[in-house]
């Protein structure tokens, strides 16, 4: 038996060392110092402190996993950022067409077609209000804005901070769609957009049946060869 580490084990336990802090001092197993100590009862004082560093120690390790995720993610970012910008009129035109892929609406009723593209995250819309303006020759004053708000979001706050986001005046906002609201139901919209979500609308059918002509050009290139791409 290690007599000396035992001896000093007990010691510091007695003074309201951790487990952990006393296996790291004495450079010796958990088990070991766990079976030297185990008859030693600590006073109220001593195990809320005890408690107290494991604490500070979990938030220590939380904040320096944090820290580290935190530089890891610049440094992908920067690298990122290199390789995909400086971004072209193309990739911008690219980039909208496939917005609208997934995010635009779409209907075979002539009566109705045009461009409308729904979401809470005013980066996409800010993306797509820019693919219209450059890409496809839309002037500002013909984008319109709807809201799709719950009934507890306030709708003049809501467009307020819509206008911002979008840099659309509110003179161009339409009467927003206001819901019943679930906040106080369970698990019900945990996600949901604080401000709702926004619709740009363009009613132009012109427009609307070039977008799609030209995602369906893409859809036709569906079984490119990448590898070729470019050349």
């Amino acid at each position: 038996m290690k007599l000396k580490e035992r001896t000093k084990a007990r010691e510091l336990r007695k003074r309201g060392f951790s487990l952990k802090q006393i296996t790291s001092s004495l450079e010796v197993s958990k088990g070991s110092v766990s079976a030297w100590v185990r008859d030693i009862e600590l006073s109220t004082d001593l195990l809320a402190n005890i408690r107290n560093q494991l604490r500070l120690a979990r938030e220590k390790a939380r904040i320096t996993r944090l820290s580290r995720i935190a530089k890891r993610n610049i440094e992908l970012y920067s690298k990122c950022k290199d390789e995909m910008l400086p971004f072209s009129k193309r990739d911008l035109w690219i980039a909208g067409v496939m917005l609208y892929a997934g995010e635009g609406y779409k209907t075979s009723d002539v009566s109705n077609q045009h461009i409308e593209l729904t979401n809470s995250d005013p980066n996409i819309l800010q993306v797509f209000i820019k693919f219209l303006l450059n890409s496809c020759g839309v002037l500002k004053g013909k984008i319109k804005i709807r809201l799709i708000l719950y009934e507890d979001i306030n709708p003049k706050e809501a467009q307020k901070y819509w206008s911002n986001e979008l840099n659309i005046p509110f003179k161009q906002f339409q009467n927003p769609f206001i819901k019943k609201s679930y906040r106080n139901i369970p698990t019900r919209h945990r996600r949901r957009a604080e401000f709702g979500t926004a619709h740009i609308n363009v009613y132009d059918v012109k427009i609307y049946r070039k977008v799609l002509a030209w995602l369906q050009a893409i859809y036709e290139y569906n079984n490119l060869d990448f590898n070729k791409l470019g050349e």
